[in-house]
């Protein structure tokens, strides 16, 4: 009865937990090329307006979005508020400004909101695109 519980939640992740080395190849190199999109970006909005940030919280905090998005933790929590229009849209980005906040503490409300929504942006364009292009380079992801 729990093992068809469990099974049933792992496929209905979409995610193939069948080779684990590919799985966590892929997370490995998609917190990477993240982390460096999310520093780059943080960086910029950090000297525009001075800033102080730290450069290892833009890849933890990338690392965090990816094991919330592998692990399906938002079907989990849709279900309970799914009366809020937009919810698909407003929940990423509500996590994405979250962790931002959390993890640069010293960066103001209003640029971690755009840092968030920027870096929500970027993590459905740009992320999937680049982290495309290093798998060609790396023979154990397909």
């Amino acid at each position: 009865m729990a093992a068809d519980i469990l099974t049933n939640l792992v496929t209905s992740l979409g995610v193939d937990f069948t080779n684990p080395i590919t799985l966590a190849i892929n997370v490995i190199v998609s917190t990477i090329i993240g982390g460096i999109v999310l520093l780059i970006l943080v960086e910029i909005i950090g000297k525009k307006f001075s800033e102080e940030v730290h450069p290892a919280n833009a890849f933890l905090v990338v690392l965090i979005i990816n094991l919330v998005n592998l692990l399906g933790v938002l079907g989990f929590i849709v279900p309970y508020i799914s009366f809020i229009p937009f919810l698909p849209v407003i929940l990423p980005v509500l996590i994405w400004i979250t962790l931002i906040k959390l993890f640069f503490k010293e960066m103001g409300i209003t640029h971690a909101v755009l840092v968030g929504v920027v870096g929500w942006l970027l993590s459905i364009f740009l992320i999937p695109y680049l982290v495309g292009m290093a798998s060609g380079f790396i023979p154990s992801f397909g």
